[in-house]
């Protein structure tokens, strides 16, 4: 899995938007119920007009997202409504190469205390 923090200017400031998670197709273990990710910094800064148009990506919100008392410095992803998001959307969930969170849902979920095993 690869990390990039993708940057956008708001108020004349270039500041973090969406953080994207990328992956080999079929490298996702979508059978699992959840998979955590470690939160590391600092990121290089990549603007919009790096994304990938040609491969696929799913959004994860603040309510996919989890913590765990037991993966201190990780962040957890429910899988199960990213495919279902995906099965909706007439798209194969093991083609998604990249699952793309906004940077202001994941600060928010990171200063929430309500930790779960």
């Amino acid at each position: 899995m690869k990390i990039r923090v993708f940057h956008d200017y708001h108020d004349d400031k270039l500041l973090p938007q969406k953080y994207m998670i990328s992956f080999r197709k079929g490298e996702l273990p979508w059978d699992r119920e959840k998979v955590f990710v470690a939160v590391s910094a600092p990121f290089e800064p990549l603007g919009n007009e790096d994304f990938f148009p040609d491969t696929l990506a799913i959004t994860v919100t603040l309510g996919d997202m989890i913590l765990s008392i037991d993966k201190p410095g990780k962040f957890g992803i429910l899988l199960s409504p990213l495919k279902q998001r995906a099965i909706d959307g007439g798209v194969d969930y093991w083609d998604i190469e990249h699952l793309i969170i906004q940077v202001a849902d994941l600060e928010e979920l990171l200063q929430m205390n309500v930790f779960i095993a």
